[in-house]
């Protein structure tokens, strides 16, 4: 899935995944900020920009989904 649609569905409060990320590891988001597992939040353009890895690769979290 492409980053556009993994932000959309992580507004919704859908939890997403990155192929980069660990089995544990997901996000959502509010607003323009990105919540991740952990507590840790960062604004979207912050924490995406310069990482093209992340344009694509994405889907909705399941634990142990990998």
């Amino acid at each position: 899935m492409k980053l556009s649609e993994a932000k959309q569905l992580a507004q919704q409060g859908v939890k997403m995944t990155h192929e980069y990320f660990r089995d544990d590891e997901y996000m959502t988001m509010e607003g323009n900020y990105i919540i991740f597992e952990d507590g840790i939040e960062i604004h979207f353009d912050d924490w995406t920009k310069g990482k093209d890895y992340l344009k694509d690769g994405w889907s909705k979290f399941r634990f142990n989904n990998k």
